[in-house]
């Protein structure tokens, strides 16, 4: 079983990554259901996946919401910062 608060972190970045990901393939979003709850499945990590998975189903079954089930891999490393070539220069003292 997943702790409730891990869950979520992990639920925030993915539905934030999924997002992103929208934007810059529109093409995705016709293929989602108006009204859907998204639901993850990331490879490898069953404990978070059924958790994933049950929420989901819960929501079907009370509310009689669609679902549908983004599979990922995982998540690539997060980007440093996006400088390019700054230049560090020291000041002087003054005193």
């Amino acid at each position: 079983m997943i702790d409730p608060d891990t869950f979520a972190r992990r639920q925030s970045e993915l539905h934030a990554e999924f997002a992103r990901y929208v934007l810059d393939h529109p093409e995705i979003d016709e293929q989602l259901p108006e009204d859907a709850h998204i639901y993850f499945e990331v490879a490898g990590d069953e404990p978070f996946n059924e958790y994933s998975r049950s929420l989901a189903m819960r929501r079907e079954r009370e509310e009689g919401v669609k679902i549908v089930c983004i599979r990922v891999k995982g998540l690539a490393p997060k980007q440093g910062s996006r400088l390019l070539d700054p230049q560090i220069t020291a000041t002087p003292s003054v005193g």
